[in-house]
């Protein structure tokens, strides 16, 4: 049996980032960006200002787009119908009162310029306590949705229904607010 190298194996799964962001992307769009997990816990994901998609050859097909809501423009979409797939994204994340800010980066999942809640603290220790534990559940919430993208993923039947939709998505374009009127 062929043993992989690590670096084989990152290669091999690399598109599970990008991907992972489009498929966000697509359900944040559908659902109002309202997720729910196992336990019904509501997390709301809105992406904002600015997006970067790319192709498979990322240095040639980049685009990076800056657009106030590009779960609704027209730019981010074409790249899409162009086979560009989400690699980086800044995001809004709202679970149970507490608002996130961070960019996501599809590459390692890494999240960066990350803003947490206010909080008030009486001292210093509590401070820094109160925001690991926010930034650990930041962590949870992202981990807790690529798991859920990862379900889907592997389930053949699933990820055909998945991909059907996203395809349509892709293709008809978004619904802009005037759709609804």
């Amino acid at each position: 049996m062929l043993e992989l190298s690590m670096s084989d194996k990152i290669r091999r799964t690399q598109f599970l980032g990008r991907e992972f962001l489009t498929w966000l992307m697509f359900k944040a769009a559908q659902d109002d960006g309202v997720f729910y997990d196992e336990n019904g816990k509501i997390t709301e994901i809105s992406f904002e200002r600015a997006l970067t998609l790319d192709g498979e050859n990322p240095a040639r097909e980049m685009s990076t787009i800056k657009v106030d809501s590009p779960m609704h423009s027209e730019e981010v979409m074409l790249s899409l119908r162009l086979g560009k797939k989400v690699s980086r994204a800044r995001l809004v994340v709202v679970s149970e009162g507490w608002e996130f800010s961070l960019v996501l980066d599809a590459a390692n999942l890494g999240m960066r310029s990350v803003k947490l809640p206010d909080i008030p603290a009486f001292d210093a220790i509590e401070h820094l306590i109160e925001k690991t534990e926010l930034l650990s559940t930041l962590e949870d919430i992202i981990h807790n949705l690529f798991i859920k993208y990862v379900r889907i993923r592997i389930d053949q039947d699933a990820w055909s229904q998945e991909a059907l939709a996203i395809g349509n998505w892709i293709a008809n374009g978004p619904l802009l607010e005037e759709d609804f009127e």
